[in-house]
C-alpha cells in the first residue's frame, strides 16, 4: 500500500475538528503553537482516559466476563492466546499471519471470495482482546490490540470520494460494523501503559475519518442502518468532535425516516430476509442501548415503529421457535428478540411468552397469519412444538437479498422440519450461491426448465412499501386457504407462463379418519398452445426416502414423516437428490464456503407436459404415529374443476372441495 494513514495529520485533526474550546482540551493550543504534537497528543489522550463513561460503556462486557465459567471459560482464553498469535477468523474460514505482521487486504480463500478481506475489518478480535483482558489484565492482550489496530490505520488508508461499496478496507457497511464496538475496545483497555498517547489519538483519528466517510458516503438499506447506527455512536460518545452536533442530528433523522421507508405497514423490513430483518432491529436496538447507556430519553419514534417490527417473529416463527430460512435469511431462534421486546413492550403478555418459553406472559391469541404487505402466509394448528406449519411465499420480489422463490412452501410437523429449501450460501461466485438463488433450489415450479426471472427487470419504487401483495388468504374453522400467482416470467425470453398456486389447510381431516393434512393445487396458463413441460419440486429434510411415479414418502424417525402424493397420472417422478448436471439440485449448502461437496437432500420432483391451461394437485401429508393413511391423489386437470380425491391406505376414496 503506497499510502501511509491515517490521512488526517494530528495537527490537522486537533485544529479542524476537535473543540479545542472545551476546557480539558484546551491546552492542546500552546502545545501546538510550540508544534509540540507529542504534548497535544497527551493532553488529548490523558483527556480520553478520564472520561466518564467509560464504566458505562464496559459495564455490559464485564458482566459477560463475569459469567464465564468452566469449559466456555476455557475456550474463550484459548481463542484469545490464540488471536495474540494472530490466528484470524472471517466468514468461518481461519488465517494464521505467523509472523505477526497482518495484510489487511489479503485473501487467503481458495475462489477470491471477497467477503472475507471485507469481514476481517470489521475487527471480531479486537472485541475478543478487549473482553480477555477486562477478564485478565493480561498486558500482551492491550499490546497485540495496539500494534494490530495501529497496522490497520496504517495500511487502510481512508478514501476520499468514493462511494460506499469500494474499497477492501473502507466499505461503508464496515464501518458502521466496526463503530458499534470501537469505542468499548479503546475504553477496555484505554489505560493499560501499552496503549500509548500517540495511539489513542490515532484511534480517535480513525473516529474521525469513521463519521466523515458514513456521513457522506451511505448507502441505502440494511446497509444504512448499520450506518447510521455507528454514526450516531460517535456523534454521542464523541462530542469534542466540532462535527458531532450535525452527524447526531443526520443519523437521528435517518434512522427514524427509514422505518417508514424500510419497514411495510406489517412489520416486515423490506428486504424480506429473516436474517436482514433482525439486522435491522438489531441494530436499531443498538442505538437504543446507547441512548439507555448515556442516560439519554430514546426518540419515541423509533421504539413505537418497532413493534410491529417485532410482531413478525411471533407470526413467522416454526412450532421450535425458529424463524424460516428466507432470502438469504437465518433459521435463528426468536427467544432472544423476544427478551429484547419485552424490555421495550413490558405490556405485551405474547412477547414474554415466548421470551420465557412460556413461563410467563400469555399464548397468543392468533395463530396463521398472512401478511398484507410482505405476503409472507403462515398457517398453523397450534402453538405447541409438535404443531402443524407451513409457511407460502405470496411475497413482491423485495428490495434486496432476492430469491427467484415466488410461491415456495415449507413445512413443519410433529416435532420435525419435513420441507425445507435450499436457504443461504456465502455471497461468492459458486454454483452453490447460484443454486441458492435460483428457482430450483425452492419448493415451487420451472416452465420448459426455466426458472423464475424477476431480478433483470425489477426495479423497487419507494411507493412499494404501502402495496399490499398479490394473494387472497381465508380462514374458516375447518380449512385455511392461501392463493398467489407468479406472472413476471420464466426464463431469459421472459415465458409469460402464469403459474397460480393454493395452498389449503385441511383442518377437519379427522372427521375422515386423517390427520390434518394440505392440499397444493397449482394451474398453469400459457400465453398461447405451445406444449411446455413443468417440472414441481420439492425437498425434504434428511430421512429415510422413497418414491415411486406419483408419490414420495420420507420416514423422519419417531413414527413421524411426510407423504406426497401428485394427481398428474401422465408425469413422471424423479428423485434428484445431489446431482451436479446439467445443473445443481437437491443440496443443503454446507459452510463456510469451501471446495467441498454439500449435503445432498431427497428432492422429488414431478415433471409433466401441458398445452394452455393446466391444473395439477399435490397432497402433502405430514403423519406421526407411523400413520400412512393415503396412497394417492386423483383430480381433474381443468382448471374450472375445484375437487380432488384422496385414496387412502385401506382403499376409501374421500372427495374434498378445493
Amino acid at each position: 500500500m503506497a499510502e501511509i494513514g491515517p490521512r488526517t495529520s494530528h495537527r490537522e485533526f486537533f485544529e479542524k475538528h476537535v473543540n479545542l474550546e472545551i476546557p480539558e482540551l484546551a491546552p492542546i493550543k500552546d502545545a501546538l503553537a510550540k508544534d509540540d504534537i507529542a504534548a497535544a497528543d497527551k493532553i488529548f489522550a490523558d483527556c480520553m482516559r478520564k472520561n466518564p463513561d467509560i464504566e458505562k460503556l464496559t459495564a455490559g462486557w464485564k458482566r459477560e466476563m463475569q459469567s464465564l465459567t468452566g469449559e466456555r471459560k476455557e475456550n474463550f482464553i484459548k481463542r484469545a492466546q490464540d488471536i495474540m498469535d494472530y490466528k484470524f477468523i472471517s466468514c468461518g474460514i481461519p488465517y494464521h499471519f505467523a509472523d505477526h505482521k497482518v495484510d489487511w487486504e489479503f485473501n487467503p480463500t481458495y475462489n477470491g471470495y471477497k467477503e472475507w478481506p471485507w469481514q476481517l475489518s470489521r475487527h471480531p478480535e479486537f472485541s475478543h482482546l478487549a473482553k480477555y483482558y477486562l477478564l485478565t489484565g493480561d498486558e500482551n492482550a492491550a499490546k497485540t490490540y495496539s500494534d494490530m489496530l495501529t497496522s490497520w490505520i496504517r495500511q487502510a488508508v481512508v478514501p476520499e470520494n468514493v462511494g460506499g461499496g469500494a474499497t477492501v478496507c473502507w466499505r461503508t457497511i464496515e464501518a458502521g460494523i466496526r463503530l458499534m464496538t470501537w469505542h468499548n475496545q479503546m475504553y477496555s483497555m484505554i489505560n493499560s501503559p501499552m496503549l500509548s498517547d500517540s495511539v489513542i489519538t490515532e484511534f480517535f483519528i480513525s473516529v474521525y475519518e469513521h463519521g466523515w466517510r458514513l456521513r457522506n458516503f451511505c448507502m441505502h438499506g440494511n446497509w444504512l442502518i448499520m450506518e447510521m447506527h455507528g454514526l450516531i455512536r460517535v456523534a454521542m460518545l464523541d462530542k469534542f468532535l466540532n462535527d458531532s452536533k450535525e452527524w447526531y442530528d443526520f443519523a437521528l433523522d435517518r434512522l427514524c425516516k427509514e422505518l417508514d421507508i424500510q419497514i411495510y405497514p406489517d412489520g416486515f423490513q423490506y428486504e424480506l430476509s429473516t436474517n436482514y430483518h433482525s439486522v435491522v432491529d438489531g441494530n436499531y436496538l443498538g442505538v437504543l442501548s446507547i441512548f439507555e447507556i448515556l442516560g439519554v430519553k430514546p426518540p419515541v419514534e423509533i421504539t413505537q415503529r418497532l413493534e410491529k417490527a417485532f410482531e413478525v417473529y411471533p407470526h413467522l416463527t416454526r412450532p421450535d421457535r425458529r424463524l424460516p430460512d428466507l432470502n438469504d435469511g437465518s433459521e435463528m431462534t426468536i427467544r432472544g428478540k423476544m427478551q429484547a421486546a419485552v424490555g421495550l413492550y413490558p405490556d405485551r403478555d405474547d412477547f414474554r411468552w415466548f421470551a420465557t418459553d412460556g413461563a410467563e406472559g400469555k399464548e397468543p391469541d392468533y395463530l396463521s397469519y398472512a401478511f398484507p404487505y410482505a405476503g409472507s402466509v403462515v398457517m398453523r394448528s397450534d402453538w405447541s412444538k409438535d404443531a402443524i406449519w407451513a409457511y407460502m411465499d405470496a411475497s413482491p420480489f423485495g428490495r434486496g437479498h432476492q430469491h427467484e422463490d415466488k410461491l415456495n412452501v415449507l413445512l413443519n410437523a410433529y416435532g420435525k422440519k419435513l420441507l425445507t429449501e435450499g436457504g443461504c450460501y456465502d455471497y461468492d461466485s459458486s454454483e452453490m450461491r447460484k443454486y441458492v438463488l435460483s428457482t430450483r433450489a425452492h419448493n415451487t415450479v420451472m416452465i420448459d426448465g426455466k426458472e423464475q426471472n424477476c431480478r433483470p427487470k425489477y426495479k423497487w419504487a419507494d411507493e412499494d412499501i404501502n402495496k399490499k401483495a398479490d394473494m387472497t388468504f381465508e380462514i374458516t374453522p375447518e380449512r385455511e386457504t392461501a392463493v398467489s400467482s407468479f406472472t413476471d416470467g420464466y426464463g431469459a425470453d421472459f415465458d409469460l407462463t402464469v403459474h397460480t398456486r393454493k395452498l389449503v389447510f385441511v383442518k377437519d381431516a379427522e372427521k375422515y379418519g386423517l390427520l390434518p393434512f394440505f392440499a397444493v393445487i397449482d394451474r398453469f396458463s400459457a400465453p398461447d398452445d405451445k406444449e411446455r413441460k413443468y417440472e414441481a419440486m420439492w425437498h425434504y429434510e434428511n430421512c429415510d426416502f422413497e418414491y415411486k411415479n406419483g408419490y414420495a414418502c420420507g420416514d423422519y424417525g419417531d413414527g413421524v414423516g411426510l407423504i406426497m402424493a401428485f394427481s398428474d397420472d401422465k408425469a413422471e417422478t424423479v428423485n434428484m437428490q445431489g446431482q451436479h448436471e446439467p445443473y445443481y439440485q437437491g443440496f443443503m449448502p454446507i459452510r463456510p464456503a469451501g471446495p467441498h461437496e454439500h449435503r445432498p437432500i431427497p428432492t422429488p420432483v414431478n415433471v409433466g407436459k401441458f398445452s394452455g391451461t393446466y391444473r395439477t394437485v399435490t397432497v402433502l401429508y405430514p403423519y406421526k404415529d407411523g400413520r400412512k393413511d393415503i396412497v394417492a391423489v386423483k383430480a381433474s386437470t381443468d382448471v374450472s374443476d375445484k375437487s380432488f380425491t384422496l385414496i387412502t391406505s385401506d382403499g376409501k376414496e374421500i372427495n374434498f372441495a378445493e
